[in-house]
């Protein structure tokens, strides 16, 4: 082993590398701690959709299997836990939620956003649903959900902003509001399969130009 001594003569690095006995215990409790946060996110996503809100570290780490002691080295709180949620999903919906403006007509641009907005309700909807229905109890679920119906309407405001010169500005919002979040999701669960269809078929009716 070689020690290299830095000159403040007290910080000693050592240069040696890990064998390869420490190198995979350390790959296996990296694992483990993997596998414990996966579970706990799991959990929390089940609870919730079981109708249960109010939670504690203790009701989580056992439907989890893990201990309680655990999940508090794991995390700080139940916040942290749902923000480590969000930013495992966070790259995969990126797109989803871009404010460039795609290329192509009306028509494109409305199908586009739509299959982007159902595709984030089934895909990602047992999280995201997980963090509205927490967020009367955590400030960091509530935040995000209104960053999230904030960048869905500047979305929907980018995209469609020459439409919006063309017509009433009531008739806008309300457009707006039809293909909120929100709005989409009720749909999802009535239409099944046929959302898509048909949101684009009415959103397309009611993008008819009208004048001011």
């Amino acid at each position: 082993m070689q020690i290299s001594i830095q000159s403040s003569a007290r910080i000693m690095t050592i240069v040696n590398p890990m064998s390869g006995a420490t190198i995979h215990k350390l790959d296996g409790r990296h694992e483990r701690v993997r596998k414990g946060k996966e579970a706990a996110i799991n959990a929390i996503i089940a609870m919730v959709a079981e109708g249960r809100v109010n939670l504690t570290t203790a009701d989580i780490a056992a439907r989890a299997g893990i201990s309680e002691r655990t999940f508090t080295r794991y995390f700080d709180s139940i916040g942290d836990l749902i923000e480590l949620s969000l930013q495992q999903i966070e790259p995969h919906i990126k797109h989803m939620l871009t404010l460039e403006v795609p290329a192509g007509d009306l028509s494109s641009r409305i199908k586009t956003l739509i299959n982007l907005r159902v595709s984030l309700i089934r895909t990602y909807g047992p999280l995201v649903e997980a963090v509205d229905q927490l967020s009367s109890n955590w400030a960091v679920a509530k935040d995000v959900m209104r960053e999230r119906d904030r960048v869905l309407e500047v979305q929907f405001q980018r995209w469609f902003s020459g439409e919006r010169t063309k017509m009433n500005e009531d008739r806008f919002a309300a457009i707006g509001i039809f293909l909120s979040y929100d709005s989409l999701r009720q749909l999802v669960f009535a239409l099944g399969s046929r959302t898509e269809h048909v949101v684009t078929t009415l959103a397309s009716e009611m993008f008819v130009t009208k004048s001011r």
